[in-house]
């Protein structure tokens, strides 16, 4: 009976929306036939062919295999909704011009581009770049404008469409930033965080390393390279010279606002940071949420694991005085880390901290979003089986261990103060299923994350532990490609828990490796 209502309901809404494109805004919220046949019914969510913004027939041909070899109806239909989300609703504006191809990527229902966001959104599909041409192309695009994004604004984290989309951006206004050398009208956004310019780093080095094709190493793109390299450098800065007097940071960001998340202390500046450590400050975290303490760990981690990840591509393109640089920043961040970014739990014994100011003071948690401690392993900084990494992940996933861990009737994972203390990121279950080697915890997981969409067949930003029907963005482009990498990583790595007995492991259309960062 209950499948035959959500019958009735999709098809009047489907009959309604398809007779042209709906905003996929709204019609992420309602559901869609066919449903699955798993215990869930879960709703189908690719809009109809002539409303997809990238066509793909290589991410297509891999949805069919995976398709056919998963076990779990529900699984599946997730993975054909998560899977080409990005592709289906995101590409805002492609521009394949021979020379200079380039790509504008929305985060889903925002109508701008964080350079982490979509870095992320499209890494998922870097196995894929040597099956599909015009793919290919479009990645290549998306690296050269991550690269004119930061040549414009290096401290920022979001923007505006292209001058030459003709699409209409929303100017920044309101928010007093410095440096202040950017058009407010390119800016979505301009909070400073060390995980953005390590993203575009990450983006270009899969690219490189998927195709081995250099075109986009351009003299823009080295310009790009060099100034990340330098504003790293300038923020390895702590607060206050050897003699005592107070050095302001090159960044400061003030906005007028109720939230305390929203601003930074001290006229801008932030909370004071020890000199020497070598980390690089962040003046917000991933989450867009302001640093407590500025020396972020997992945004240097990432900043070291994509900095490394590039070496290959400077190392080939023979920018040695570059590739030198970036090496000794890099071992000087992981320096600095492990000296000032780990300490003893009284529980838990050595462990990483979230956040340092170098002075001994600590934050001692963990925030959904990416790059955290819990997806250290993920970008490569740590292996999942170090003792190091295994203590940390206990604290985490623990509630006296990490005050954003909550627990609720319907899922238990972690959240962070930019959604409450209500709400926790299906990311945080997607991330602690890549970082286990437990079966028994990875199909808990799993469960978890079915439930979690609320019969929508969409992963969503926040999902109340208690009740999934409350959730925060219906459409969030971002954690669709990290369930779909999720599953791409247990069909390499762990088949039998996902595909029908004896089904094989899965390498991706033609034996495609799928790569974890």
């Amino acid at each position: 009976m209950r499948a035959l209502l959500l019958n009735f309901v999709a098809i009047a809404w489907t009959l309604d929306v398809y007779e042209s494109c709906p905003p996929y805004e709204e019609y992420s919220k309602h559901q869609h036939l066919p449903f699955s046949d798993g215990e869930l019914h879960l709703s189908y969510q690719r809009p109809v062919p002539e409303c997809r913004t990238f066509v793909s027939r290589a991410v297509d041909q891999q949805i069919e295999d995976m398709k056919d070899r998963m076990s779990d109806p529900d699984l599946a239909q997730l993975f054909e909704n998560c899977y080409p989300n990005t592709l289906d609703t995101t590409i805002r504006w492609h521009d394949s011009n021979q020379e200079y191809p380039r790509t504008f990527v929305v985060t889903g229902d925002i109508d701008a581009e964080w350079l982490r966001d979509s870095a992320h959104q499209l890494s998922v599909y870097m196995p894929l770049l040597s099956h599909d041409k015009s793919l290919k192309r479009l990645v290549l695009g998306a690296v050269n404008q991550q690269a004119e994004y930061v040549l414009n604004a290096p401290y920022c984290n979001a923007f505006n469409p292209p001058p030459g989309s003709k699409i209409h951006g929303r100017p920044m206004t309101g928010d007093r930033v410095t440096p202040p050398s950017f058009d407010i009208n390119d800016v979505f956004e301009c909070k400073f965080e060390i995980d953005s310019l390590a993203s575009f780093l990450l983006l270009s080095a899969q690219y490189y390393e998927a195709t081995m094709d250099m075109s986009f190493m351009t003299d823009r793109w080295f310009e790009a390279v060099q100034l990340v390299y330098d504003v790293a450098k300038l923020s390895q800065t702590g607060s206050y010279a050897e003699n005592g007097k107070y050095i302001a940071p090159v960044y400061s960001f003030k906005r007028l606002t109720e939230i305390g998340t929203e601003t930074l202390a001290l006229n801008g500046h932030g909370f004071p940071i020890r000199n020497g450590t070598n980390l690089i400050r962040s003046a917000f975290r991933p989450s867009d949420d302001a640093t407590t303490f500025q020396l972020f760990i997992p945004g240097n981690a990432m900043f070291v694991s994509a900095a490394r990840m590039l070496f290959p591509a400077l190392r080939d393109a023979k920018a040695d005085d570059l590739l030198a640089s970036y090496k000794t920043l890099a071992d000087e961040i992981e320096h600095g880390i492990m000296e000032y970014g780990t300490y003893t739990h009284p529980k838990y014994g050595k462990v990483f901290a979230y956040e340092v100011d170098g002075y001994g003071g600590i934050v001692n948690m963990d925030d959904a979003n990416l790059p955290s401690l819990l997806s250290l392993p993920r970008f490569g900084f740590i292996n999942a089986s170090d003792p190091l990494y295994l203590n940390t992940r206990k604290m985490l996933l623990s509630k006296d261990g990490n005050p954003y861990y909550l627990i609720g009737a319907a899922i238990s994972g972690i959240g962070g103060p930019h959604v409450g203390t209500k709400h926790a990121w299906p990311m945080s279950l997607l991330t602690a299923i890549m970082t286990s080697d437990d079966d028994e915890e990875i199909l808990n997981l799993l469960k978890m994350v079915k439930r979690s969409t609320a019969g929508l067949g969409l992963m969503h930003e926040g999902v109340n532990v208690n009740y999934p029907q409350d959730y925060t963005r219906s459409w969030f482009a971002w954690c669709n490609s990290e369930f779909a990498r999720t599953i791409l990583d247990l069909a390499h790595r762990k088949p039998h828990l996902i595909f029908k007995e004896g089904v094989p492991a899965y390498g991706g259309v033609d034996g495609a490796a799928h790569p974890r960062n």
